[in-house]
């Protein structure tokens, strides 16, 4: 049994082939040099030789219908009828969230799949957990029993607490920083540090930046980049009470929060403030797999 399952992000795709929730094969492939995810998946098969597909689980970090998606942060959309009859054996294909994928994904990682921030409370009061995508953009999903709920939180407006570091930080420049995304991001690590210096790199550039060492802006950016997560971070407590932990995913929270930077993080999540006894029973853990929105799409196609 063979199904392509593929992660669809702002900046690249993985593809690879599951046989019962295995996934193997896989490919990662930079979306500049694509003009559409067709070309990835033609691309894709070519390399591997596929011949028949028994099915597709596509996730694509962006709103999902039943049968379309479209990317938020590049202009590619996606209709499963339309990917059905390009793909070998026309197979039923599935578009989900990349962070339902994610999801998914969560009961399925071993131990050196994650690593753990914070331990938070030996009994957690319920089984609600949050996974919140820290990548190109920014997104969450809630996982309560068995059941895993979508949203796009990216484009939710800030919360004040974490407009109110902002403006601390940036003066008036914290006006031109309005939703989630638009600072909870890679993307938005790099106008947090073209705001503070006027000059422009990417995400990936300052967080490698600030662990060399060599560049004092990019390591208060990074800086600020984590206190601001903090704070979003009791957000989520309050609207989930997510006692089973918050889970975070995403190259951008890989490289903030496996750097220095995590002190501020855990100081602004553990802020003396409301519900703060509550705030510390919360687990926080950082998904270090880069393929696990794969594994994901895989178990939601076994899940049927």
């Amino acid at each position: 049994m063979s199904v392509l399952v593929a992660d669809v992000g702002g900046t690249n795709t993985r593809i690879g082939m599951s046989d019962r929730g295995v996934v193997t094969q896989i490919s990662r492939y930079e979306n500049d040099a694509y003009p559409s995810f067709d070309a990835v998946v033609a691309k894709y098969l070519s390399d591997v030789a596929a011949t028949s597909l028994t099915g597709a689980v596509i996730a694509v970090a962006g709103p999902v219908t039943s049968t379309r998606a479209k990317l938020t942060n590049r202009d590619w959309s996606f209709d499963s009828a339309q990917l059905g009859k390009s793909l070998p054996g026309a197979p039923k294909v599935f578009l989900i969230n990349d962070l339902v994928a994610l999801g998914h994904a969560l009961p399925h990682l071993a131990e050196g799949q994650h690593s753990i921030l914070l331990s938070g409370a030996d009994q957690p009061l319920n089984a609600q957990k949050v996974v919140a995508g820290v990548g190109t953009g920014f997104n969450v999903c809630l996982l309560c029993d068995g059941a895993v709920m979508e949203a796009e939180l990216g484009h939710a407006s800030l919360p004040s607490s974490v407009g109110s570091v902002l403006r601390d930080a940036l003066g008036e420049g914290a006006a031109h920083f309005t939703t989630n995304e638009a600072v909870l991001s890679g993307r938005g690590l790099s106008r947090l540090y073209q705001e503070m210096t006027g000059r422009s790199l990417s995400g990936a550039q300052i967080i490698a930046a600030a662990d060399a060492g060599d560049c004092q802006s990019a390591s208060e950016a990074v800086t600020l980049l984590a206190r601001l997560l903090g704070c979003f971070s009791r957000e989520l407590v309050f609207q989930y009470l997510p006692f089973g932990g918050i889970h975070f995913a995403g190259g951008a929270a890989r490289g903030v929060l496996g750097s220095g930077a995590r002190d501020a993080f855990v100081a602004a999540f553990l802020n003396d403030g409301p519900f703060h006894e509550q705030v510390a029973q919360v687990p926080v853990h950082v998904i270090a797999d880069d393929l696990a929105a794969l594994i994901g799409a895989a178990q939601f196609f076994e899940r049927g």
